[in-house]
């Protein structure tokens, strides 16, 4: 890892952007460089024109490659499926994807090796719970809740390292800040 010394304007400038009990600096900065790369079209970051398919109800569905997800806030979860396991959200998909990441790997240390999540051994206190730590039932950890976009990036990865199959099918609420407002999405990995 990286040790990167920051003036102390900038670390305020920094936190104003955090989201109170949520955000590490990481997170905030991650935010900041994918917020970037989604609205520069001469960065490295693969854009793609989403494809259209059909659900099972016959609604339209915009199909996202795994490495150019859309603007993932303001989107509920419809499916989520991770190595089989199914999740009904995207902080829920992060908890599948380490089930079965421990059930794989076998020890903490390798789990901490190949994620990006933050998690800490244990049942989280008041105090991390606070800070968005949540417990993850069948392991003895607790991790941090992310936003979508986190969320999905956290998955992938671990998706990639294990080389399972993901796969979430989520809706874009009417809001008029969506990316996408009302319409459906999808993104997949499948190892090959």
């Amino acid at each position: 890892m990286t040790t990167l010394e920051i003036p102390e304007s900038l670390y305020k400038r920094l936190q104003n952007l955090a989201i109170p009990l949520e955000d590490t600096h990481l997170t905030v900065l991650e935010r900041i460089v994918s917020h970037y790369e989604s609205q520069n079209l001469n960065t490295t970051q693969p854009t793609e024109t989403p494809k259209i398919s059909k659900s099972a109800a016959d609604a339209e569905i915009l199909e996202f490659g795994p490495d150019a997800p859309p603007d993932l806030r303001h989107t509920d979860v419809l499916s989520a499926k991770f190595a089989g396991r199914r999740a009904s959200g995207w902080n829920r998909l992060v908890h599948e994807a380490h089930l079965e990441a421990m059930s794989r790997l076998a020890s903490i240390e390798a789990l901490r090796s190949v994620t990006k999540s933050n998690f800490m051994v244990g049942r989280a206190t008041p105090s991390d719970a606070a800070k968005g730590y949540r417990h993850v039932p069948g392991m003895n950890i607790s991790i941090q809740n992310v936003d979508a976009a986190h969320a999905w990036s956290n998955t992938l990865r671990l998706a990639r390292q294990l080389r399972v199959a993901v796969e979430v099918e989520f809706e874009w609420k009417q809001k008029a800040d969506s990316a996408h407002p009302g319409r459906r999405g999808k993104l997949r990995w499948m190892p090959k």
